[in-house]
């Protein structure tokens, strides 16, 4: 028999869906609201484009709206270096490259920007134009970037085939830094051009420091560090492997590399101050990357965890090494 307690329950789960409809549509249509303001002439895009970024899930749609106002956009340092992060965990190396170039182009105090031009630059094959924006770099920047820029110099005079040159440049570098990022970018070019003498100095200067990272047993595997931040996951496509595409990786590195799985998340931090928690989400948003704060229940106490999670545009390694190159330890979770 049809009570009519079960048909109030009914009437009750339908206004639920009515109302989670109607919330989900005004979602949608503020979302495209927020793209007509990007796409209107006479609008400054700026505050569409952070909802934009907050709101939408695909990484394509975000790089087609902030690339159709590039020349309305008035914080564009921000703006662009958001647009050249995202474009960076994707792995869209010209899109990333053509943002960071815009951020300098903004900021030109920031030499970070114009470093990781000149990266990607030389990551898709190029030597001349990265080498003279690493020299810029190498001037103006202090360390340890300078230092990275000194080091990826060489890097490109050793894929001129300017052997003696690069090898002077990198052992100059390594004698003259104790900052681990850097000596680790001296032995990841060591070990993809196959340079045993300064990669075992690189190496022990990496222990003597009580360095905990993993060093690579044969030659370098992108991605290894966040100072070097070409992120391919595939070592045949890296500029600097170029000079080496005779190497191959071994059938059990290869089967090894088959073998591993996809995490659902990347876990930043878990706090027990809601604030805490609120400020390393803005850091995140702040750098491209899109948080999650998960609040979690453990006895009488609460904790605030969090993590980004990982959807099908997203490269996770590239994400990892973006944190950890902004301060940001993090570890993937199944």
């Amino acid at each position: 028999m049809f009570h009519l307690s079960s048909l109030k329950r009914i009437s009750r789960y339908n206004l639920i869906l009515i109302l989670l409809l109607v919330c989900t549509s005004l979602w949608g249509a503020d979302l495209d609201q927020y793209y007509k303001t990007v796409q209107n002439s006479k609008e400054v895009p700026d505050k569409a484009l952070e909802e934009i970024f907050k709101q939408e899930t695909s990484a394509n749609k975000i790089l087609e709206a902030v690339g159709s106002c590039k020349e309305r956009i008035q914080a564009k340092y921000d703006i662009f270096t958001k647009a050249a992060n995202l474009a960076l965990m994707c792995g869209k190396f010209d899109i990333a490259q053509q943002y960071f170039q815009l951020a300098y182009d903004a900021n030109q105090d920031s030499w970070y920007s114009l470093y990781m031009s000149a990266a990607l630059l030389y990551e898709q094959g190029e030597f001349e134009l990265p080498y003279l924006k690493f020299r810029v770099v190498e001037e103006k920047a202090g360390s340890p970037l300078k230092l990275k820029a000194k080091a990826m110099s060489g890097a490109v005079l050793l894929s001129q085939g300017k052997s003696s040159d690069g090898l002077r440049q990198l052992t100059s570098t390594l004698s003259s830094t104790s900052d681990d990022g850097v000596i680790y970018l001296i032995y990841d070019i060591a070990s993809a051009f196959s340079i045993p003498e300064l990669k075992d100095s690189a190496a022990k200067k990496l222990k003597a420091g009580g360095f905990q990272g993993r060093l690579v047993s044969d030659k370098a595997s992108f991605p290894i560090t966040p100072s070097r931040i070409f992120i391919s996951s595939d070592y045949s496509v890296t500029a600097i492997s170029k000079a080496e595409e005779s190497k191959t990786k071994s059938s059990s590195q290869a089967e090894q590399d088959a073998s591993v799985r996809r995490p659902v998340a990347i876990q930043v931090g878990s706090f027990g101050s809601e604030t805490n928690a609120r400020n390393m989400e803005k850091r995140l948003k702040d750098l491209g990357v899109k948080p999650a704060v998960n609040v979690v229940k453990s006895g009488d106490k609460t904790l605030y965890k969090v993590t980004v999670p990982v959807d099908a545009d997203m490269d996770v390694n590239n994400t990892v090494l973006l944190l950890k190159d902004n301060g940001i330890e993090s570890y993937y979770v199944f």
